[in-house]
């Protein structure tokens, strides 16, 4: 496995968020009506994710730990894993979300305590 700088990480989230962010904004094949709200990265390994899945719907809210992303895909580039969490987390979502009582959200939508986390484990 390659050596990653923690720099290298953080340009990794921050290539990860661009790159889901452009798909939201392109694929106009598989996006019916989902918008994108915010993302960032928190740390070198974890980016936060903030959606609506149809025209005034709830902020949903999904949390990547980019590393344990990493591991599971032979091609582990930004992009590539970018591109598995769009077909698999938006175009074919994985059920409701829940209120979680954490500050992933903070600064990034007007309520971040209204956000609905999906496919979070505290």
């Amino acid at each position: 496995m390659p050596s990653v700088t923690p720099g290298e990480r953080r340009a990794s989230a921050d290539a990860f968020l661009v790159h889901l962010q452009h798909l939201f904004a392109t694929d106009t094949d598989w996006n019916d009506g989902m918008q994108w709200v915010a993302g960032r990265a928190l740390t070198d390994d974890v980016a936060v994710v903030l959606h609506r899945d149809r025209p005034g719907g709830p902020v949903l809210g999904r949390r990547y730990d980019l590393a344990a992303e990493r591991t599971l895909f032979t091609d582990d580039s930004a992009e590539a894993i970018a591109g598995e969490a769009w077909t698999g987390d938006f175009v074919d979502p994985s059920g409701p979300g829940a209120l979680l009582p954490v500050d992933w959200a903070d600064g990034l939508c007007d309520d971040p305590r209204s956000v609905q986390w999906i496919g979070v484990r505290r």
